[in-house]
């Protein structure tokens, strides 16, 4: 079955969230069916930096948490 994995970081750290990313799929050993990106960007916001949201579409048996 297709199942969907969503991973948030910030866009100013995108190394970190590649690393989340491909440690899950290491771990996992899933079969990879597409990656979407999105950057989510508040310009008033305390930080001056936005969301960047990793969704992953996955082959797998179950869904992997």
């Amino acid at each position: 079955m297709k199942f969907v994995k969503t991973f948030k970081g910030y866009e100013d750290k995108t190394a970190l969230l590649d690393g989340m990313v491909n440690q899950w799929i290491a771990d996992n050993k899933v079969e990879i069916l597409g990656l979407e990106t999105a950057l989510s960007h508040e310009y008033e916001s305390r930080a001056q930096s936005g969301d960047l949201i990793y969704t992953v579409i996955y082959k797998s048996d179950e869904p992997i948490a």
